[in-house]
């Protein structure tokens, strides 16, 4: 009822300009959404009989448009009876409600109630009122200081996902006809009746009608869920399609929906190939994707490496738990029996025992390592700020993580190991022909003019007649310009460019407005366009089918061929064509074919018709062949020295192009992809066409994830993708390097196989039938300059210099993550170790902890927030890439890490009891100590800090009692204990950057401002607080001596000297923690899952709603930018 009253409530009360309503447009959509056979078509025919109708309806002029902008009224009105595209943005979260979540945490949520609680017993029961609210104020402030910096950091985050939704949002431009302009406009601004261009690879962003088609295809599987390329076309061509079918009595409830051309675009799909225009019927909330829009709740998933450590953390916090119960069980048991056996029970009692409650609270805290996710983001989001820098711009968090592990690489060859500057060198027509490079000046200005003709027809011997030929087939059977479409057609426009031809005039001319085009594809290999020429001598002839293409693809079609004698049959040339392709092949020219037939059909009907099999009959045979282009594209000059890297590192580059093999052999070996000789009988095992490949392995097949059996009976909905034949595979997975003539159905495959035998896997693609294998790859790379918004939709990582060497990059960048996680894990589990162990033994044996909550709570910020920005921010080597990477199911705490944890904590374990148990006898105090009236035992060494015996006595001589600590003020002696434990964990970091049993610790620590900040930061705090803040932080009044400062930090930095004699244990000598994993049921590398706690999940998800593939994706990652 409520929805009801709010589109009522939009509904304007005055009448409407038009002469269709929404809710009618809406049906013609709903009609495609539940269309069987041709239901669109007949809702368009009966309710509207043409889309020119439609638009006059809708008030449109088919060759002006409309002109919302400069008319507002009619702005007004479009907007008010149809809705706006525009979407509302994403729910901004203020910093109160941000705080509010963070609040929500349960550690938050304890220690708040534990601060109220000691606040009111110590109140209640101390003697001293003054200081008695310290311990609960001392917590309320960790408390307030732990939740602003949060919360300030999930600020600035939510700040940077709007500027960052507003950059994505900024680059959705569509292309209108607004006041008979053609212009670009934001996905935003559309209004129902705008008319858009078509253009292969762009998402639709409105519900619409097809105007004007060629080889229109769309991709609606983001919308269905089905992947099929659907035809689109004119409502005419449908309703002729559909009458032929009913005449031929066929039974249209029979055939399915897909195999009938539709005039109807649904917003979200995909154009996959083709051109023309569409009418925009329905925006906004109403469309099929705004619908979507609407109903979408919930935040991004985590990544598997969070969920890994997540785990880790879960398992760390229930042992603090454990051990905290015990604690606090050890210790109320201790005091029962000593009150008990001494009788002498008092109120006091009450705050000791709360007292304990407290210190197992404490010990909960600092156990549960929280850092650890903020350590993945942090590391995250520095890497890939940081990754922008190096050409790499992530979609999605976890592909950084997952180049880490990266084994195999999948690489095009165009763009990629290529600079993509195709310039056409040669020309074969019986006659081989050379262009040479000639650079002309503008004689005034002395600047370089690119379109000066520099070549003249009768120079290579062209007559008329082939003049004309070779002018149409580079300039009107092509999509490109100077400057934007695939590179090997703008490599042909450039050519004829300098032939002094103006590309736009002759296509003007020769194509007509309701052209017939045949649009290349990978599985066709050619692109074919009818043209009309005056110039045949024919008068019945009006018109001439262009092809280029794959010369081997072109010559099928072809029975003769155009010589400088005339027409020949294609027979008496094929040896030295072949040889000619062989020839342009081994200096590396990617070759290409043309064609071309003079056509008397002129129905456009007749011009289209294709057979059983969905091929153009008119294309089918009788081509006469023109000759062959050779088109070089120069190796990129950095290409050979980051394959070199690639395969000193373990990883192996595998090139899968569209050229033939003897090019793509020869680019492989000037990259380095191919090393030594490869002889003829053993090369099918190194190059293979993907053809063969495909059927050599044997494709596909789906199986039950549980059974690995096509058919079973146990049920299971879930399938899987294995090779057909594994056997076959295995004898060329690990030498297999290049895979020419390739489909996109290969390189899937080709992905598929190497993923089922446990490798990670990087594939890159520009293309829209990429798409596929990008997003069947572990990660997949799409090309910022040539790749298609369909790929770069399906991809994880967007290289946005086309450059395989960046590649490299994010490589280095995937291991220096990993690395920084575990620097992280080894530094913060070693003080896990070390809290729990002296605070459970210290605790059970003398019922006190030496480290009180609030000093526990510092050592946490020290192990979480500081350590996470501190080691979480290590740049690079290139030392990262002189190692293999880990494999997929690696445990992430090795033996090298385990061996410096265990011997290291007990380094510190043992000289923490030391000063514990025997402090007293050893540690100097200067002369004539005197605190408070309390003239304390001047024999030269410090005064204990226990309060109890062993044994629990509390009335012993030589202890600290109460009075003593009313007076005086916390001991000096466990102040030391206290700056001691801190000082050797702040040492300790300083270990930690190195986890490779490297000798050098100080290596590169210059490189990273932020670990040296935060050390002398930690330093100096815990010098201030040691020295200074007295109650506050239960630190001595005085604080320290300078000998007792020399001592704590000359006891921490033993730990350098330890790690040397760490270098020398075996790895072999410590425990594998973790088990390998036999099933790989996860895409990532490190296949662990483990549940996020709430308040972690909402902490993660703020300010954004996951959109799959979408820029937005990244909202979380820019953490660090603040901070």
């Amino acid at each position: 009822q409520k929805q009801m009253a709010e589109e009522e409530a939009t509904v304007p009360s005055r009448p409407s300009p038009f002469a269709v309503d929404k809710q009618a447009l809406i049906d013609i959509v709903e009609s495609y959404v539940q269309r069987k056979t041709f239901e669109d078509v007949d809702e368009l025919e009966k309710n509207f009989e043409s889309v020119d109708n439609l638009m006059k309806k809708l008030n449109v002029d088919p060759t002006v448009g409309i002109d919302p902008e400069r008319n507002p009224e009619e702005k007004a009105d479009r907007v008010d009876f149809f809705g706006s595209n525009e979407r509302p943005p994403p729910e901004v979260k203020g910093f109160c409600k941000i705080l509010c979540i963070v609040l929500e945490d349960f550690v938050i949520r304890v220690l708040m109630v534990a601060a109220i609680i000691s606040l009111i017993i110590n109140m209640i029961f101390e003697e001293e009122k003054e200081i008695a609210w310290i311990d609960g104020a001392g917590i309320f402030v960790a408390v307030i200081v732990v939740s602003l910096v949060g919360s300030v950091s999930d600020y600035k985050k939510e700040q940077q996902f709007l500027k960052l939704n507003a950059y994505a949002d900024s680059k959705k431009v569509v292309t209108v006809f607004r006041g008979g302009e053609q212009i670009d406009i934001n996905e935003n601004d559309i209004y129902v009746g705008d008319i858009m261009v078509i253009k292969a690879g762009m998402n639709i962003p409105a519900d619409g009608v097809i105007m004007e088609s060629s080889g229109v295809l769309a991709d609606e599987s983001a919308m269905t869920g089905e992947s099929i390329e659907l035809k689109k076309s004119k409502l005419p061509t449908c309703i002729e399609r559909r009458n032929e079918m009913r005449q031929e009595g066929v039974g249209l409830t029979e055939l399915s929906s897909h195999e009938n051309p539709s005039p109807v675009l649904l917003s979200g799909s995909k154009i996959l190939q083709g051109e023309g225009k569409f009418l925009s019927i329905v925006v906004g909330d109403d469309s099929s994707v705004g619908k979507i829009y609407k109903g979408l709740k919930g935040g991004d998933d985590p990544s598997p490496l969070q969920e890994k450590l997540e785990t880790i953390a879960q398992d760390i916090g229930k042992l603090g738990l454990w051990a905290a119960i015990l604690t606090v069980v050890v210790m109320i048991i201790r005091i029962i029996i000593i009150r008990s056996k001494n009788d002498d029970w008092s109120e006091d009692d009450v705050g000791t025992i709360f007292s304990f409650f407290l210190v197992g609270l404490t010990i909960i805290v600092v156990a549960i390592p929280e850092g650890l996710p903020l350590a993945v983001t942090i590391s995250l989001a520095y890497s890939v700020k940081k990754m922008l820098m190096d050409m790499n711009f992530v979609k999605r968090l976890m592909a950084c993580e997952t180049m880490g592990g990266a084994n195999n690489i999948c690489s095009d060859k165009t763009g990629t190991l290529t600079k993509n500057e195709m310039t056409v060198t040669n020309f074969w027509n019986g006659t081989k022909h050379e262009f040479s490079h000639i650079i002309v000046k503008d004689p005034e200005t002395g600047e370089v003019n690119p379109h000066a003709a520099i070549f003249n027809y009768n120079d290579f011997g062209f007559d008329e007649h082939f003049s004309i030929l070779f002018t149409e087939a580079t300039s009107c059977n092509s999509t490109a310009t100077w400057d934007s479409g695939p590179s090997t057609e703008i490599a042909l426009v450039k050519l004829i460019t300098k032939f002094g031809c103006d590309v736009e005039q002759m296509r003007a001319s020769r194509i007509p407005k309701d052209f017939t085009r045949f649009h290349f594809t990978s599985k066709r290999k050619k692109m074919s366009t009818v043209v009309n020429t005056p110039d045949t001598g024919d008068s019945n002839v009006h018109s001439r089918l262009h092809m280029k293409g794959a010369p081997e693809y072109v010559l099928k079609s072809c029975n003769t061929m155009l010589t400088d004698s005339g027409i020949v049959p294609l027979d008496s040339k094929m040896a030295e064509i072949e040889q000619v392709i062989e020839d342009y092949a081994k200096m590396a020219l990617r070759t290409i074919g043309v064609a071309y037939k003079d056509v008397q059909e002129t129905s456009k009907k007749r011009l289209e018709e294709a057979d059983n099999e969905g091929n153009n009959i008119l294309e089918k045979d009788g081509m006469i062949f023109l000759g062959i282009f050779g088109i070089q594209d120069v190796i990129r000059d950095e290409v050979p020295k980051a394959v070199a890297d690639c395969k000193k590192a373990g990883i192996k580059v595998r090139m899968v192009t569209g050229d033939n093999i003897i090019t793509a052999t020869a680019i492989a070996k000037q990259c380095g992809i191919i090393e030594g000789t490869i002889t003829e009988e053993n090369k099918w095992k190194y190059v293979m066409e993907g053809p063969k490949f495909y059927d050599y392995v044997g494709g596909l097949k789906s199986v039950c994830d549980k059974c690995k059996t096509e058919k079973c009976n146990c049920n299971n909905p879930n399938k899987i993708e294995v090779i057909r034949n594994r056997e076959n595979f295995e004898k060329i997975k690990d030498t297999l390097v290049v895979m020419a003539r390739s489909r996109p159905t290969d390189k899937y495959l080709m992905v598929s196989a190497l993923r089922e035998y446990g490798n990670v896997v990087a594939v890159t693609g520009d293309g829209t039938n990429d798409a596929p294998a990008l997003k069947k790859a572990d990660v997949g790379f799409a090309m910022g300059i040539a790749g298609t918004e369909v790929a770069k939709e399906a991809a994880d990582i967007i290289l946005l210099d086309d450059n395989f060497a960046s590649i490299v990059k994010a490589v280095k960048w995937g291991r220096n993550i990993y690395d920084n996680i575990r620097r992280f894990l080894q530094f913060q589990l070693t003080v896990n170790i070390v809290a729990l162990f002296v605070a459970f033994c210290a605790a059970c044996i003398t019922s006190q902890s030496p480290l009180t909550p609030i000093q526990l709570l510092w050592i946490n910020l020290i192990m979480d927030s500081f350590a996470s920005l501190a080691l979480a921010t290590e740049p690079p080597t290139d030392q990262l890439l002189n190692r293999p990477p880990y494999r997929r199911t690696e445990y992430i705490i090795n033996r090298k890490m385990m061996k410096h944890m265990v011997i290291q904590a007990i380094y510190q374990v043992i000289v923490l009891f030391i000063i514990l148990f025997s402090g007293e006898y050893w540690i100097p105090e200067k002369e004539g100590f005197e605190r408070s009236g309390y003239k304390l035992e001047d024999d030269g060494h410090i005064v204990t800090g226990r309060k109890y015996d062993y044994d629990g006595d509390d009335s012993k001589d030589g202890l600290y009692t109460h009075d003593m600590y009313m007076e005086a003020g916390p001991s000096r002696h466990y102040t030391i204990v206290f700056t001691v434990f801190v000082f050797m964990q702040i040492f300790n970091e300083i270990n930690a950057r190195k986890i490779n049993d490297e000798f050098n610790i100080f290596e590169g620590i210059t490189k990273n401002t932020l670990f040296i900040a935060i050390w002398i930061l930690t330093v100096v705090v815990q010098f201030v607080m040691a020295q200074f803040t007295g109650r506050v932080f239960n630190c001595c009044i005085e604080g320290l001596t300078g000998m007792q400062w020399l001592i704590s930090i000359g006891l921490s930095l033993i730990s350098f000297i330890i790690r040397f004699f760490i270098l020398l244990v075996p790895d072999k000598a410590c425990p594998q923690l973790g088990k390998e994993e036999k099933e790989i049921s996860d895409n990532s590398v490190l296949n662990v899952r483990g549940s996020h706690s709430n308040s972690f999940q909402k902490r993660m998800s703020l300010g954004g709603r996951k959109k799959e593939g979408s820029f937005g994706e990244q909202n979380k990652i820019f953490l660090v930018i603040h901070l």
